[in-house]
């Protein structure tokens, strides 16, 4: 029998979108927001979704921690696992984005340039899905 779905975390595939969407509910601590990631990775290749929408509104900013995780275990295995870059647009809250701990611990998106995966930070979830959208565009059509 499956385990249940975590009280943090709810994920849901948009296939009209190709955007696999994960909404954090409440605030985590390290291991939650570990498995929490490992658990959309298993839905992203379940739908072969390389487009992740994360809205981080109810969560914390990530911490050092665990962003040095995400960096150096987490992202690494999700390009080995779906095969190709794959595109994090975070949803947060207008005055988590200004936050400076937050702003040190998320990567700049030219220290992803050259790895398998891209990462921005929106406030606005239309800006995040056109962003998704553009970045599915420019694979099909081979720019990325």
């Amino acid at each position: 029998m499956p385990d249940p779905a975590p009280d943090y975390l709810t994920i849901t595939y948009r296939p009209d979108l190709d955007v696999l969407v994960g909404r954090w509910m409440r605030p985590v601590t390290l291991p939650e927001m570990q498995a929490g990631y490992d658990l959309m990775l298993e839905a992203a290749v379940e739908h072969k979704c390389q487009y992740w929408l994360l809205d981080v509104r109810r969560r914390i900013n990530t911490d050092g921690q665990g962003a040095h995780w995400m960096m150096t275990e987490f992202l690494p295995a999700v390009g080995v696992r779906l095969g190709g870059r794959t595109y994090l647009a975070y949803l947060l809250a207008p005055l988590l984005l200004r936050d400076q701990s937050a702003d040190a611990a998320f990567p700049t998106p030219e220290s992803m340039a050259d790895k398998p995966f891209m990462g921005l930070r929106f406030t606005d979830e239309r800006e995040a899905i056109e962003w998704l959208l553009e970045g599915r565009r420019n694979r099909l059509a081979g720019v990325a």
